[in-house]
């Protein structure tokens, strides 16, 4: 017996984040609204999370305030790349670099957008449809 799956009419559901970004037209940066359609974490996104999980636990066993700051440098670094691979699983493909994202939010931005994809992530893996 044969079983067939098609994973193109497989039904995805997409995160949809709007940011105020800017551009260059015609010689002018001409603000816009950027909307990104993040889909489901994908093994790159999990493996970032057990890496973060590894440099906090480094934090926590850090004994001088040197490696106690080296530490939380090498979190923030962490934390903007891991948004930007988030980021970069979107709909239409495109790349989201670590610097767009630098520029574009804080890290309470980043800190909220997790949040947020995780509770997406955690009720998507929860729906029975």
């Amino acid at each position: 017996m044969n079983f067939k799956v098609n994973f193109q009419k497989a039904k995805r559901n997409y995160m949809v984040l709007t940011f105020d970004d800017e551009r260059e037209e015609n010689g002018k940066i001409v603000e816009f609204e950027r909307v990104i359609h993040v889909g489901m974490p994908k093994k790159r996104v999990f493996s970032a999370l057990m890496d973060m999980q590894d440099i906090v636990d480094k934090r926590d066993e850090a004994q001088t305030a040197a490696e106690k700051n080296g530490a939380n440098r090498e979190i923030i670094d962490e934390l903007y790349e891991l948004t930007a691979q988030v980021l970069s699983n979107n709909l239409k493909g495109e790349k989201i670099t670590t610097e767009w994202v630098e520029d574009q939010l804080s890290i309470d931005e980043i800190k909220e957008l997790l949040t947020q994809y995780a509770s997406f992530a955690n009720g998507e893996a929860t729906n029975p449809n």
